[in-house]
């Protein structure tokens, strides 16, 4: 008899060229009519506000647009500010346009409109909620480590849970990818691969296993295309050129599904650390497949997934295992050691 699984996704995902052109009839199925846009420093000094802006152009649905004042943004007094603006002007949907802390400042600011702003100020976390929160966008503007799409949000030194965190919808498309450094691409790629391969080697939910291969493929063909073509110093912190959008996206996607994979295996004991940077936590995923291989009867997708059908086929079974080992330890040297480790003077 099968075990009772669950996978909890509150997440729709709208991904490709020109989504955001699908996003105001997105907002009105949400029954949103006045969304309140938070950007961060990267995305306004890009202009990606314009572009949101003239996806909305021809909506009868006005923007509320507000730029935060810096890279780290979410402390106190940033937070009840916004949360006085989006009130008295009686927004009704939360877009954050960018990724890392903006996310959490959003999330934070869903909370202080619901709750009331009091929650900026007190230690109480949200497990006790019962009604649910506004609308929440998020639309990435380049790679990042998922966090963004987990059940958590941080203000300062307290740290919010709860289902009801997760983004109402996810809006990627290479059309406003920004450049990226090459080290923080590396981290973004292989901290995403680390979550998806513990997913697919050790869980045992069919649901979590056939999300964590889309996002161990997203992070395969995303990495190996800006190995073989590395980009020019001149698009440092601008968007980035046509040719790399798609797979800058890719990674972005790759996030976005790490982050609901997280969400749905915080008790399985495999999953890789918080504090490991992610060529550390990859690394820890092939020790991890080496150490308990024999307990792992879904290993050998791990050679399909990052090679090709005709390798997986010309293996033989019994030596699929080690073979998907070995696969991995490849790409992550392939990808080690071809994206730069340091911060480079240009951007991806």
């Amino acid at each position: 008899m099968t075990a009772l699984l669950r996978f909890f996704s509150r997440t729709k995902i709208c991904f490709g060229t020109h989504a955001l052109a699908h996003l105001p009839f997105d907002l009105s199925g949400m029954n949103s009519w006045k969304p309140f846009v938070l950007t961060d420093p990267p995305a306004k000094d890009a202009n990606l506000h314009l572009d949101l802006a003239r996806a909305f152009r021809d909506s009868d649905i006005p923007l509320g647009i507000a730029a935060l004042s810096d890279d780290r943004p979410g402390n106190g007094h940033e937070m009840e500010a916004l949360y006085h603006l989006f009130v008295d002007r009686g927004y009704d949907c939360i877009m954050a346009l960018g990724t890392g802390p903006l996310v959490q400042a959003a999330k934070i600011l869903n909370l202080a409109v619901c709750l009331g702003p009091e929650i900026l100020r007190s230690s109480a976390g949200p497990e006790q909620l019962g009604t649910p929160l506004l609308p929440m966008v998020f639309i990435p503007t380049r790679p990042s480590e998922g966090w963004e799409t987990t059940m958590e949000a941080t203000l300062e030194d307290r740290t919010f849970f709860s289902e009801l965190l997760l983004p109402d919808l996810i809006v990627i498309t290479p059309d406003i990818m920004l450049g990226t450094p090459e080290n923080q691409l590396l981290e973004a790629g292989l901290t995403c691969l680390a979550v998806c391969g513990n997913a697919v080697a050790f869980s045992g939910n069919p649901l979590i296993r056939a999300h964590a291969a889309t996002g161990i493929r997203l992070v395969r063909d995303a990495l190996l295309y800006l190995v073989r073509h590395p980009a020019p110093d001149e698009i440092f912190c601008q968007k980035s050129r046509k040719n790399r959008r798609r797979p800058l996206a890719f990674l972005a996607h790759a996030a976005a599904l790490s982050g609901i994979i997280r969400a749905n295996t915080r008790d399985l004991t495999s999953r890789p650390s918080d504090k490991l940077s992610g060529r550390e936590a990859a690394l820890a995923l092939v020790h991890d497949l080496k150490a308990r291989k024999t307990v792992s009867p879904w290993l050998a997708t791990l050679l399909r997934l990052l090679t090709d059908p005709d390798r997986y086929a010309a293996s033989p079974g019994s030596r699929r295992a080690d073979a998907a080992i070995l696969a991995l330890e490849t790409f992550i040297h392939d990808v080690s050691g071809t994206l730069q480790t340091e911060a480079p003077h240009g951007d991806a």
